[in-house]
């Protein structure tokens, strides 16, 4: 999976399999403009939570689900 965007006015290709998947999630968000802040509002879930998930520090089924129900690319999260 890679991310394309514009750098001053340079077109800029992330190559997120070149990365651990921690750091590909991470960029990922960026990249859409998605908080760990506005992920947990969205889940009705602490924050902690999010962060946990992100890290691959959380192995919750349920969450993992409703990452990817909230439009979070399956191959960017840790599967318990």
């Amino acid at each position: 999976m890679s991310l394309t965007f514009s750098c001053d006015g340079e077109s800029i290709v992330l190559d997120l399999d070149q990365v651990d998947r921690s750091t590909a999630l991470k960029c990922w968000l960026a990249y859409n403009g998605i908080s760990v802040a506005s992920l947990a509002q969205k889940l009705d879930v602490h924050p902690s939570t999010i962060s946990r998930a992100i890290n691959g520090e959380r192995e919750s089924l349920d969450i993992i689900a409703r990452l990817i129900e909230a439009g979070i690319p399956a191959d960017l999260l840790e599967r318990p």
